[in-house]
């Protein structure tokens, strides 16, 4: 009679187990193959693991987390115990599944490997000739990209103010971008998800300057619109009108359009003054990266320290003309005229040493590769992901490949007793619909990696900071794990360790991969997970 009326409140909400002929651990349920519908059998086991008589998680609030939003076969969950030999709990843990951001874990990983913690990309600008008596420089500066994941508008600035500092006051040859470093790259920035002015889906670049980004600052007290970095060159329209008001229920961005062409852009609509200061980011996608850089470097060179542009509102244009003149328009020209851009032949970029004719007028250094992996699993930047992830194949005289990247990681992970067979990095980013790794592979991996401190550190504590901010904030679990989030239109993941109320410390994975992966549904159920395993 019980097993009779389990099996018709289970079918009623659309619950499906994946059933394991045997398990590695005979106290472990591992419900790795599909079919099966829940029997009384597996039912007990799921007692056991979701119902212990010392947890507040009851097993019929799993699985009504779930209802029928998710199917069970397409839902994988692995917690094992630092330091132990078996999981406590592995279901569906060997389907190689998409992780989504989660992957960036694996990056992180083989880059601090590779690389160790401590690693700094640098950036250089060459010249064959030397600052004249009278400032000028008149033979080509060369920008020689490393490949450095952020290399950000304050650090090309930077590299600017050296050369002034050198005492240059003009500049009268082009500046040359040595990008080989990398080797053919897609070149459509589209292709993931047809929205190629997206920041996510700015390309990789072996001198990708400031994330190709462009900035909108919306600023309703002094009624401004600025855009940051300030591009040489360009022009920024403005038609918006600022007014009173609350700001409109479906957001901000409902009333305002911006756009990007070429060599201009533009801002128009109706700006509530009740929305506050409000920034839009988007992918420069209409400009090549040579004309970007152009902006950038002749923004910079001609001495605009405030790195930013101004743009006045229609109302209040004439009133502009009477205050501060660079809040609307651009200051004294320090190089020559506007400065053609060209990629440099590898016959002429490469060797280590270029050839000898070039000497380092300046030089920006990255943070460490400690802060970059920080900052890319608190906020899951993809852009920087991807570019370290190339990195790991690059060699001198040799361009990195994402399948050379492919081949490192696979590498790493073999000498690290790992096995790789159901790892695919796609492009180490998560932005890809070809990535897949199992659960059991993944949590192996973090096992690793818990001795490494800065690994452990780059993952947001739950609850208080980065992609976790804002989850379990009304639990005991507040700072006590670790976690990075994965999402994709089809996928939710979590990864990252949690600490028992035992005090040992777990290394947890789901992955949820359904097209309901991003209902309400997924979340509870991933919240639900981490509190089961945070009261062990």
């Amino acid at each position: 009679m019980r097993t009779h009326r389990l099996n018709y409140i289970l079918t009623a909400l659309g619950l499906w187990l994946s059933v394991s002929a045997c398990a590695q651990n005979s106290n472990v349920p591992n419900f790795d193959r599909l079919s099966a519908p829940i029997t009384a059998t597996t039912q007990s086991e799921l007692d056991a693991l979701f119902a212990p008589t010392h947890s507040s998680v009851s097993q019929s609030d799993f699985l009504n987390a779930l209802s029928s939003k998710i199917a069970r076969s397409n839902v994988s969950f692995y917690a094992q115990v630092v330091g132990d030999s078996d999981p406590i709990i592995a279901i569906n843990a060997n389907r190689a599944q998409n992780p989504a951001s989660v992957i960036k874990l694996l990056t992180t990983f083989a880059a601090l490997k590779k690389f160790g913690a401590n690693y700094r990309w640098q950036t250089d600008l060459l010249a064959q000739e030397s600052i004249n008596a009278q400032g000028q420089l008149n033979s080509p500066v060369l920008l020689k990209g490393s490949g450095d994941p952020q290399l950000v508008i304050e650090r090309l600035d930077d590299l600017v103010q050296q050369l002034r500092g050198a005492g240059l006051k003009q500049l009268n040859a082009p500046l040359l971008i040595d990008r080989n470093a990398f080797g053919n790259m897609e070149r459509n920035p589209a292709e993931f998800d047809g929205e190629p002015a997206m920041p996510y889906n700015a390309l990789p670049d072996a001198a990708l300057l400031n994330y190709h980004a462009l900035s909108f600052r919306f600023d309703p007290e002094h009624q401004q619109v600025r855009m940051v970095p300030w591009l040489d060159g360009f022009d920024l329209n403005n038609s918006v009108r600022f007014v009173e008001g609350a700001c409109p229920a479906n957001g901000w961005k409902s009333t305002v359009n911006v756009g990007v062409s070429t060599y201009s852009a533009w801002v128009s609509g109706t700006y509530y003054s009740g929305c506050g200061e409000q920034q839009w980011h988007i992918h420069a996608h209409q400009t090549t990266a040579n004309q970007y850089a152009q902006g950038v470097f002749g923004a910079l060179f001609k001495g605009h320290t405030g790195l930013e542009s101004a743009s006045c509102s229609v109302e209040r244009f004439w009133d502009k003309l009477f205050q501060r003149w660079h809040d609307c328009f651009a200051p004294t020209i320090v190089w020559s005229e506007p400065q053609a851009m060209d990629a440099v032949p590898r016959s002429r970029a490469g060797g280590t040493d270029m050839d000898g004719s070039w000497k380092t007028l300046a030089t920006a250094q990255s943070p460490p590769l400690s802060a970059m992996i920080k900052d890319m699993n608190f906020y899951s930047n993809n852009v920087m992901a991807r570019q370290i992830y190339l990195n790991l194949s690059l060699q001198a005289n040799q361009p990195a490949t994402l399948s050379n990247s492919a081949q490192v990681v696979h590498q790493i992970l073999n000498e690290a007793g790992l096995s790789d067979d159901s790892v695919n990095m796609g492009n180490g980013s998560g932005l890809s619909n070809a990535t897949r790794i199992s659960p059991r592979e993944l949590a192996h991996i973090l096992i690793q990696a818990n001795q490494m401190p800065e690994f452990v550190d780059s993952l947001p504590r739950i609850g208080m900071e980065g992609t976790v901010k804002k989850r379990l904030i009304d639990t005991d679990m507040v700072g006590r794990g670790r976690i990075k989030t994965g999402s994709l239109n089809n996928v939710r993941a979590i990864a990252g360790y949690i600490d028992g109320k035992s005090g040992k410390r777990y290394a947890v994975v789901s992955l949820i991969n359904d097209g309901n992966a991003q209902s309400e549904a997924g979340k509870r159920a991933h919240d639900l997970f981490m509190r089961w395993v945070g009261e062990q």
